[in-house]
């Protein structure tokens, strides 16, 4: 199986699109622990499912051996990325609700002043 060729699709799929309302996960076409760069020409925005696939295609070309969900099925994976998307939302959901106390917080109290 030509492992290079699929992942050259998924490469060039994800360079030619835009994914509208949907998780996306950025990922390097060329490994950093590959010597590939961090710039923007080196990434490209994928599902979930893709980026898994990627690792698990170039694990199987005999690189990124370190990726640490190698042992994982696309459900599992998908599984957790959907926990920590819930938990990151959780948490962003928490920090604006601090945001909102402090802003109104500021308010009263600019308001008192103001007295």
């Amino acid at each position: 199986m030509n492992y290079q060729a699929i992942y050259d699709k998924l490469i060039r799929r994800g360079q030619t699109r835009v994914l509208y309302g949907t998780y996306i996960e950025n990922h390097h076409i060329i490994p950093r622990s590959e010597g590939g760069s961090n710039k923007k020409t080196n990434k490209v925005e994928l599902t979930p499912k893709e980026h898994h696939l990627c690792h698990l295609l170039l694990i199987k070309m005999r690189m990124c051996l370190k990726y640490c969900y190698r042992h994982l099925s696309l459900r599992e994976y998908i599984e957790i990325k959907e926990t920590e998307k819930h938990k990151i939302r959780n948490a962003f959901k928490k920090k604006e609700k601090e945001w909102i106390f402090e802003k109104e917080y500021a308010n009263s109290y600019k308001y008192l002043e103001d007295i």
